[in-house]
């Protein structure tokens, strides 16, 4: 019996471990020499914007305003943060940071000035010992789809949000909030969808 709940845990580390691997990227140091090539920006445009493929099949969006340009460069596959960047009008680099495509801000986020000085510099985690990969992790165990872009992942009051569709008709959104510090569950509500002809 000991070696069967050994063997059990020893799975249940590895698949935690495993899916922290295989989903939450980590964003690299953001430097103040990153740059905004405006006059590429400038000849590819439509509007606002213009799409970039890699060859691995990445989309890279880019766009412009009359503040800054902005640049949100999904992962890979199978990560799932977007690396987030602005930049000045000169090109140079503004603000950059991770977040979940529901755009809660991960991780430690970065603010220059135009000459490429280091201004702010934020952590989103503070305060949360319940990290995101255990979020992600706890949502995988549940089979909520992490990649829904209908599923929402918040941060409120120092808890965790998550809110997504369920299935089936009539339609539900379920709202599950988490713990910050303990990942305990604190609410679990469903509320239907009212759809107006």
């Amino acid at each position: 019996m000991k070696q069967l709940i050994f063997y059990f845990t020893l799975i249940t580390l590895t698949s935690s471990c495993m899916s922290q691997k295989i989903y939450v990227n980590k964003l690299s140091e953001s430097k103040s020499t990153d740059t905004f090539d405006i006059e590429k920006f400038n000849r590819l445009k439509t509007g606002h914007q213009y799409y970039d493929t890699l060859d691995d099949g990445t989309i890279i969006r880019y766009l412009s305003s009359d503040v800054d340009f902005e640049k949100e460069e999904p992962p890979p596959f199978p990560a799932i943060l977007e690396v987030y960047s602005s930049f000045h009008l000169n090109g140079k680099l503004k603000l950059k940071g991770l977040h979940y495509p529901s755009r809660v801000e991960l991780g430690v986020w970065r603010e220059y000035d135009e000459k490429g000085n280091l201004i702010t510099e934020e952590n989103y985690d503070e305060g949360y010992e319940y990290s995101f990969e255990e979020v992600i992790n706890f949502m995988l165990l549940h089979s909520i789809n992490i990649r829904d872009k209908m599923t929402i992942i918040s941060r409120t009051k120092g808890n965790w949000g998550i809110t997504y569709l369920l299935d089936g008709f009539p339609f539900y959104w379920r709202t599950i909030i988490l713990d910050g510090k303990t990942g305990k569950k604190l609410e679990d509500k469903k509320r239907e969808i009212n759809i107006v002809e």
